[in-house]
């Protein structure tokens, strides 16, 4: 009977357990307007999500116990595996020769950089959403170089991501990828026209440049590679920089600081923005902004550890200049 009783109780706890989660996707599917093309799919993505619900109730349980030093959330990409994930990121790697008239980054003499600074609010537009395109190294551009343009006029123009897209097919891939350093020569002759006047589509389209609404042109840019003292001297001196990142382990990224020593350098595959870096609690950190939207990670934010290279922050950067 005892045996009997027991095995009811856990069916219980089962049933109420597959509810639970049943329940909870039901919730997601409403809150991320999802819908799959049969019955069959659907099962396949329940239990997909089912088993991010468990990972992400996992690593939460450590991070209560102060064995992870960040949180995860089933955000609106609950519904994919890691692969799935992976696969979405397009940062095509620089397999090109590198431009002639690349300038690297030297810290003026006499010029000491900030033990913290945050360019949200002077040089950063809002958070945008690239939405299924693979158009990250075009909102990191753009972040770049609005970031350049306000230090330099005092004005917070958005620019447009969906020029690059449809405008740079032969350097990029369009929503299939693209690079960082290599579009600077195209927006130093082109220049971006403004967001409003290109708004951002998500697909691959034909180009429609109207130079009447270029908002600016850059005239120079600077690489950092490998050096993190570097890129955190021009994150503090300079403004907002583009940055290259292995973005495979923070799909479910919710708050506080990334650390994660499977994060390795190599298969950078997503372009973000760095616009500040600080500490807390004795840690140090960079500030990231992502182009998933307001509704993933810290209001659209990240924070990755500072000193480690964390995800390859340090690997592969760039900004531009503008006189």
């Amino acid at each position: 009977m005892i045996r009997f009783l027991l095995a009811s109780l856990l069916l219980v706890a089962i049933s109420a357990a597959v509810l639970d989660h049943a329940s909870q996707f039901q919730v997601f599917k409403l809150k991320h307007d999802k819908s799959y093309k049969n019955q069959v799919e659907e099962t396949k993505r329940f239990n997909i999500f089912k088993n991010n619900l468990e990972n992400i109730a996992a690593h939460n349980a450590r991070y209560e116990q102060g064995l992870e030093t960040y949180t995860l959330a089933a955000n609106k990409f609950a519904d994919m595996t890691p692969q799935e994930f992976s696969t979405r990121l397009a940062l095509q790697k620089a397999v090109k020769p590198k431009l002639n008239n690349t300038r690297t980054f030297k810290m003026p003499e006499g010029v000491e950089a900030p033990a913290s600074v945050d360019w949200r609010g002077s040089a950063v537009t809002p958070i945008k959403n690239q939405g299924d395109c693979g158009s990250c190294w075009a909102f990191s551009l753009t972040g770049s170089t609005e970031g350049a343009y306000a230090l330099k006029t005092g004005n917070i123009v958005p620019l447009s991501e969906q020029q690059l897209v449809d405008c740079t097919m032969d350097i990029n891939y369009g929503c299939g990828g693209g690079y960082l350093e290599e579009n600077f020569p195209y927006i130093s002759k082109k220049g971006l026209q403004s967001e409003n006047s290109y708004p951002y589509e998500g697909v691959d389209g034909k180009c429609r440049y109207d130079e009447s609404n270029v908002v600016t042109r850059v005239d120079d840019y600077v690489v950092i590679a490998n050096d993190e003292t570097a890129l955190q001297n021009a994150v503090g001196t300079v403004g907002p920089v583009s940055v290259s990142i292995n973005a495979d382990f923070i799909q479910f990224y919710e708050s506080g600081i990334f650390h994660l020593s499977l994060c390795y350098i190599f298969g950078l595959n997503h372009g973000v923005l760095a616009v500040g870096y600080g500490s807390e609690n004795g840690t140090d950190y960079w500030v990231v902004k992502n182009s998933w939207g307001a509704d993933w990670g810290e209001n659209g934010y990240i924070r990755f550890k500072r000193g480690v290279n964390e995800c390859g922050i340090a690997y592969d950067n760039v900004y531009p200049i503008i006189n």
